[in-house]
């Protein structure tokens, strides 16, 4: 694994090989790089994938996480070269694998307890499909495509894909994007649900980033406890969420952040 690390007073770049990391004043921006392949997440992009938002998990510096691509591609997913390697694996190495890599990126951005943005410049088919969808905001440019084009090559949605796409669009509509494997052009994603707002392409970034900076501004423990509450939420009668909330809720109004903002609310009213 190749690092490169660079460092102004503002912003630090580390260069992976197939990841590069942007620290920028609490906001974390990872950034899928194999553009000559469409940002095809080959076995290497993935494990670092991986590593990038452990390491992010725990960095109490940053308070929002940004994923993308480099290029005009999000990701085309899965890189074929590297299925054609895993022909030849022993199932119980190949499902260890699997569980580890891309299972295992979208479960680091399910359980961060941090917002994490899925800016999505271009097409995003496969499984870097899912992992946009497991991000907790969807922003996408007007050139985004999203496709479940697993069945074409033999294959399942894995990534979390068949959880979290019925979720989003429905029983029957999801069905239809994963049977059919046909491209759906940002528009469409929009009044799906699959995405919460298309910009033009020039101007995604700069949307993104103001979008992160707006949530980085309130308080990390209780954005990591209300996302927690609403994933939480997709397997609970309603008895049960409200008694999670309840826990939660009470443990919230111990910390001191909350303390210091009803401090600063009262104070401001006065």
């Amino acid at each position: 694994m190749c690092t490169q690390i660079l460092e102004s007073k503002e912003v630090v770049i580390i260069s992976l090989k197939y990841v590069i990391l942007e620290k920028d004043e609490g906001v974390a921006i990872v950034r899928m790089n194999q553009p000559e392949k469409l940002n095809a997440m080959r076995i290497e992009m993935q494990v670092e994938m991986v590593q990038t938002l452990k390491e992010l998990a725990f960095d109490d510096t940053i308070k929002t996480v940004i994923i993308t691509g480099v290029g005009k591609a999000f990701s085309s997913g899965g890189d074929v070269g590297d299925m054609e390697m895993a022909h030849s694996a022993p199932p119980l190495d190949l499902r260890r694998m699997l569980n580890q890599n891309l299972a295992g990126i979208v479960r680091e951005i399910w359980n961060m307890e941090k917002p994490v943005i899925a800016a999505v410049n271009g097409v995003a088919t496969g499984g870097a499909c899912n992992v946009a969808m497991a991000c907790d905001i969807v922003i996408a440019s007007e050139n985004a495509r999203f496709g479940q084009i697993f069945l074409a090559i033999g294959l399942i949605p894995d990534g979390g894909g068949s959880w979290l796409l019925p979720r989003l669009v429905g029983f029957h509509k999801a069905v239809e994007l994963i049977f059919s494997g046909r491209l759906v052009d940002a528009k469409e994603a929009e009044q799906l649900g699959l995405v919460n707002k298309v910009v033009p392409a020039e101007e995604l970034e700069k949307t993104v980033k103001e979008y992160a900076n707006l949530l980085k501004m309130f308080p990390l423990r209780a954005l990591g406890a209300t996302k927690r509450a609403i994933h939480k939420g997709f397997t609970m009668s309603l008895e049960e969420a409200l008694d999670y909330e309840m826990t939660i809720q009470t443990l919230c109004f111990q910390t001191e952040e909350h303390k210091e903002r009803v401090k600063a609310f009262l104070a401001r009213k006065k």
